[in-house]
């Protein structure tokens, strides 16, 4: 791959890791909760589910959702649902974990905030196709493929660190701000997950 291949890459990478969505979102709605140190279970999470969804796509296994429309339809629904059930669980908040007993449980389960993290990711199926169609354009058949696939992807995760870090010390800085204004702010994130998710059902219909 040459260096102007790889820094076109790098900025379509950084363009799509940046775009508001529900990982960024998911993202900025625990750094205000917790912090960003105390995110860093769900940013790992969603770093996980973002290496398994590109080791599928490289496998193939884009392609093979794309030729079954009954599988890629059933995937959607349940990535749907799952985007729907945070969605009511953000809306009903009424308070930030601002206590030391939400606190100490919140130090209990980094588990369970990275298996959040990887659900919220791998959530989309469509996440397959676009790893495919970004990947592809950028591989050179007259060179090892396997090399260039690594390539790829660590500077796909490189971007998306980036990325969550950037939206999770950006959401500490105004978070002053937000916690005026706790449960309108838990509204907005929990419609916008609910959204997603109707978007996400919806799309796939003519």
């Amino acid at each position: 791959m040459s260096l102007e291949n790889w820094v076109l890459f790098v900025t379509v990478c950084l363009i799509a890791s940046m775009t508001p969505g529900p990982v960024i979102l998911s993202v900025i709605t625990h750094s205000l909760n917790h912090g960003t140190k105390n995110s860093i279970p769900i940013i790992l999470g969603i770093l996980s589910g973002l290496f398994l969804l590109s080791l599928m796509a490289v496998m193939g296994l884009g392609v093979l959702l794309e030729s079954s429309k009954t599988m890629f339809i059933w995937l959607q629904y349940f990535g749907a649902a799952y985007l729907c059930f945070i969605g009511i669980k953000t809306f009903k908040s009424k308070a930030f974990f601002s206590t030391e007993s939400c606190l100490e449980k919140q130090k209990e389960s980094p588990i369970k905030l990275y298996l959040q993290g990887v659900g919220v990711s791998v959530a989309n199926p469509k996440a397959l196709g676009f790893f495919s169609a970004l990947f592809l354009p950028f591989i050179n058949l007259d060179c090892n493929v396997y090399s260039q696939f690594a390539v790829l992807l660590l500077t796909l995760l490189g971007c998306s660190v980036f990325s969550l870090f950037f939206y999770s010390i950006g959401a500490q800085i105004i978070s002053p701000a937000i916690k005026k204004y706790t449960k309108a702010f838990n509204k907005i994130t929990g419609s916008c997950f609910i959204g997603f998710s109707v978007m996400l059902v919806t799309s796939n219909k003519p």
